[in-house]
C-alpha cells in the first residue's frame, strides 16, 4: 500500500494562487463554495419555459463567480457570458453575445468519397446588417433554435443609458412570448432589479429576482477550511472565526486574508495560521484593497480645519449594530464612539449628527448617505464594502505597534 505523498513548500505556493484569488472571479467549479440557494434559483429559472432572471447585489459578493459556474455546470444548456461596458451600444452587446455561441453543421462534399466536413456557424452572422437592432432582429436569431441557450449579461450596471436598458426590458418579455428555450440573465450591481432593467412591469412574470446577499458565517468557513485542506494547511478555531469576522460577508476579503495568511505560515514552514499570520494578512489585505476605496477613505478622514474626530466616528459607525437594510442609527454609532475612546469623550448626539451630515456630504466623498428622516433618520454606507474596510482599519492601528515578523 502506497504512501500519500505529502505536498512540498514550493507546490503548496505554486497552489495557493488557484485556491484563494481575491483579485478574480473564481472559474473553476472544485474551488466554488456555497450559493446553494443563488444557483438553484437560477436553474429553476433556466429549466422554465420563457423564464429569464436578474441576479443583483453590493460589490464583492461574488455575482461574476455564480455566473460563471452557471456556464459549465447546468446540463444540456448551452451557456455563454460577456462583460458589458459603458461604451457599447445595444447592437454590440448583442453581437459579442452571439459571436460566442456557435454551432456545427455537416456538409458532404461532391464525389464518390467524399468526405463529411463539420462547419462552425456563429450567431452573430444571423443579425441583419444594419446600424440599428431590435427584439425583433434578435427573435429572428433564435426562431429555428431548439438548443437551450442560457445568455447571461455580467456588470450591466455599467450600461447606463436608458434607452438600451428599455429595450433590452423589451427583448426579455419578447424571447419570453416566443423563444421559450432562451434564458436571459442579467447580473449586476443594484439594489432591486428596477435599478438595473428600470420599472417595467410587464416583466414581472417572466423575470426571476436573484438577490446576492453577503455571505453567511458557514459559507465563509466553507471557503476558508476547503481552501486550506487543499494546501494541507490547519487554522486555529479563534482565528478562523476573526476571518469570518473582518471579512463582514464579502468573499473578497476571506480570500484575500486567507492567501496571506497561508502565504507567510508556508514560508514559515508552519502547517497551522496563527494569529500573528491574521495580523500580517490584515496589513496586506487593506495595502491590497482598491486604490478608489483607500482614497475615499482618506478623503473623509482629512479636516482641513484642524483635529477632528471623523477618523474615530468612521470607526464606531462601521462598529454599529446595523438593521435589515444595512443602516445605522445616530445614537447606536455614538454608544461604540464612547466606549471604544480611553480618555472621556464630551460629544453630544447633537456633535455626532454633525460629523455623521458632514460625511453625507460631496466634501467627505459622499461615504454615507441618509435613509428617512425625523425620528426614523439612519445611515448607511454608500458603499458597503467601505464597513469592512475601515474595520480592517481599526484592527491594524490597533496592532500597528506590535511587528509580528518580517516580510520575505
Amino acid at each position: 500500500m502506497s504512501k500519500l505523498k505529502l505536498m512540498t513548500k514550493e507546490d503548496k505556493l505554486l497552489k495557493l494562487d488557484d485556491v484563494f484569488s481575491p483579485t478574480a472571479p473564481i472559474e473553476k467549479r472544485d474551488l466554488f463554495y456555497g450559493r446553494i440557494g443563488q444557483l438553484s434559483d437560477l436553474y429553476s429559472a433556466v429549466t422554465q419555459r420563457g423564464a429569464h432572471a436578474v441576479l443583483y447585489g453590493d460589490r464583492g459578493v461574488g455575482k461574476t463567480s455564480l455566473a460563471n459556474m452557471a456556464t459549465t455546470m447546468f446540463p444540456d444548456v448551452v451557456a455563454t457570458k460577456v462583460t458589458c461596458n459603458r461604451t457599447e451600444d445595444f447592437k454590440t452587446i448583442w453581437q459579442e453575445a452571439l459571436k460566442k455561441i456557435r454551432f456545427y453543421s455537416s456538409s458532404k462534399s461532391i464525389g464518390f468519397k467524399a468526405e463529411i466536413r463539420q462547419e462552425a456557424v456563429q450567431l452573430d452572422l444571423f443579425l441583419p446588417p444594419k446600424d440599428e437592432i431590435d427584439s425583433s432582429d434578435i427573435l429572428q436569431v433564435f426562431e429555428n433554435l431548439s438548443t437551450k441557450l442560457l445568455i447571461i449579461f455580467d456588470e450591466f450596471d455599467s450600461i447606463t443609458d436608458e434607452n438600451i436598458r428599455t429595450r433590452m426590458a423589451d427583448t426579455i418579455k419578447a424571447l419570453s412570448d416566443n423563444v421559450p428555450n432562451v434564458t436571459i440573465l442579467i447580473v449586476g450591481i443594484a439594489d432591486s432589479v428596477g435599478a438595473l432593467l428600470g420599472e417595467h412591469p410587464s416583466l414581472e412574470r417572466c423575470l426571476m429576482q436573484i438577490q446576492m446577499p453577503r455571505m453567511s458565517d458557514e459559507e465563509l468557513k466553507e471557503i476558508i477550511d476547503n481552501g486550506l485542506k487543499k494546501l494541507e494547511l490547519e487554522i486555529i478555531d479563534n482565528v478562523r472565526d476573526k476571518i469570518i469576522e473582518y471579512s463582514s460577508g464579502f468573499p473578497h476579503y476571506t480570500h484575500a486574508i486567507c492567501k496571506s495568511s497561508a502565504w507567510y505560515s508556508i514560508n514559515q514552514d508552519v502547517n497551522t495560521i496563527s494569529l500573528q499570520h491574521f495580523t500580517y494578512a490584515v496589513k496586506r489585505a487593506i495595502h491590497a484593497t482598491a486604490q478608489s476605496l483607500r482614497n475615499s477613505y482618506q478623503k473623509a478622514i482629512i479636516n482641513s480645519k484642524g483635529p477632528s474626530h471623523f477618523e474615530e466616528v468612521l470607526a464606531a459607525c462601521a462598529s454599529a449594530k446595523l438593521d435589515e437594510y444595512d443602516c445605522f442609527t445616530n445614537s447606536a454609532s455614538l454608544a461604540h464612539f464612547k466606549g471604544k475612546k480611553k480618555t472621556k469623550s464630551n460629544m453630544t448626539t447633537s456633535d455626532f449628527r454633525y460629523y455623521l451630515d458632514a460625511l453625507c456630504k460631496n466634501e467627505k466623498g459622499p461615504i454615507l448617505e441618509k435613509i428617512g428622516q425625523g425620528v426614523n433618520l439612519r445611515y448607511k454606507f454608500i458603499n458597503p464594502m467601505m464597513r469592512a474596510f475601515i474595520r480592517l482599519k481599526v484592527y491594524e492601528k490597533r496592532h500597528e505597534s506590535n511587528k509580528v515578523f518580517e516580510q520575505n
